[in-house]
């Protein structure tokens, strides 16, 4: 071998030893790191998208990933998670919940690579956007001082306008205004806010609505408990009469303005007595004032009558069968009086005045703080209650009182 050829060996060898050596240094003094960034925030890219197509993502409100990236330690000692891009694509999906990849980027390489990052895919739900009305309801809380009531109150708006996730929206079970009721003693018009409840009455937040408050008038009206009378129209026919009359309730109690304090009765609308003869519990109306009303709107009165037909009958009494009172026992009637008669005529129920006896209409004369001579005594009755004394003949009669 020559000497040239030798050289070039020792050179050849000197060299690969030398880059050996060089990769060993490099290695050692500036190795290969890397690194874990957590919590990267998830950028949202084409929401416009989902306006476009009228959804609204409910969940999740935020995304983060962890990243992990590998590079030279010279090069990760100027690295910051400020390179690092994350973002999701929200273009291209529909109402539901759907699984979005997470794409995972760098601004600014330097020789830095992303090795991975967790998690790979965020879980997303999208919500269609509504619209829908609802009746707007009025509730109260507290109570009105004695004899006063609320009536009827109302609001400007009947219905509220909702718009948010069809999810939410449809969760809502009413829409209401509360009213404080406690004290109030006049008529008044507030402003409140109109809330939205689910089912259980808890509150639903996140669904728009127009208008957000309304107003509402509050009539206070007074309440008074006066009694009924019937207000009957056309006449029995000849010989009939009423003998009892029965309102049920006899009693109602009204509401109204403060005009309602001077009421102190309250009668029926006009009824024909001849639609109540035989007929039991006749429903009736009651003549109403102007801006009164009853406070239960659904009461009933109704109205019984018991008619019956009349009879007259006449009683003779003789003296004897007259009841004496009074009379001092050391005085006596003349026995030239004691031919004398007396007619009585009574009126009422043909069933009782057929049954009457002369002992039950209770004829009698007072004898009381008359002395001996001729004295003018009126005749009197005790009769029973039904019965009537329409006429006595004579009214009084003359009797001589005698020492016995």
């Amino acid at each position: 071998m020559s000497k040239e050829k030798n050289d070039l060996t020792l050179k050849v060898f000197a060299f690969i030893i030398a880059v050996i050596l060089w990769s060993y240094v490099m290695s050692e003094v500036n190795p290969d790191i890397s690194k874990e960034y957590k919590n990267i925030t998830v950028k949202f890219n084409n929401e416009s998208a989902l306006d476009r197509q009228g959804l609204i993502i409910m969940e999740p409100e935020e995304v983060t990933v962890n990243v992990k990236v590998v590079g030279k330690k010279s090069d990760m000692a100027n690295f910051s998670q400020e390179s690092i891009k994350a973002q999701v694509d929200l273009s291209g999906y529909k109402e539901g919940q759907i699984k979005v990849p997470i794409n995972v980027n760098l601004s600014q390489s330097n020789n830095i690579k992303i090795v991975g990052h967790e998690p790979r895919e965020a879980l997303f739900t999208f919500d269609k956007l509504i619209t829908k009305e609802k009746n707007l309801s009025i509730r109260t809380k507290g109570s009105l001082g004695p004899n006063y009531v609320v009536g009827d109150m109302t609001t400007k708006s009947k219905t509220v306008l909702l718009k948010g996730p069809r999810t939410l929206v449809n969760k809502v079970s009413e829409a209401i205004v509360e009213v404080d009721l406690s004290s109030r003693k006049e008529d008044e018009s507030i402003t409140v806010p109109i809330k939205l409840i689910d089912d259980e009455g808890h509150d639903i937040i996140g669904v728009e609505k127009e208008p957000k408050v309304v107003d509402i008038t509050i009539p206070i009206l007074r309440t008074v408990t006066v009694p009924i009378e019937l207000n009957l129209q056309e006449q029995l026919p000849e010989n009939y009469e009423i003998t009892e009359i029965t309102i049920n309730p006899n009693k109602i109690t009204l509401k109204g303005d403060k005009s309602i304090s001077n009421l102190t009765f309250i009668q029926t609308k006009p009824i024909d007595v001849n639609k109540l003869m035989g007929n039991t519990d006749v429903p009736v109306e009651l003549e109403l004032p102007e801006n009164v009303s009853l406070l239960n709107p659904n009461e009933k009165v109704t109205v019984s009558l018991n008619i019956e037909e009349n009879s007259t009958r006449v009683f003779e009494y003789v003296l004897n069968e007259v009841d004496i009172r009074n009379l001092d026992d050391s005085l006596a009637i003349d026995t030239d009086d004691n031919s004398k008669t007396v007619q009585v005529s009574v009126k009422g129920s043909k069933k009782i005045v057929e049954a009457l006896t002369k002992e039950d209409i209770g004829l009698y004369l007072d004898f009381n703080m008359i002395d001996e001579g001729t004295h003018k005594v009126y005749l009197g009755s005790n009769a029973p209650t039904g019965i009537t004394v329409k006429e006595i003949i004579p009214q009084s009669i003359e009797f001589k009182i005698i020492k016995r």
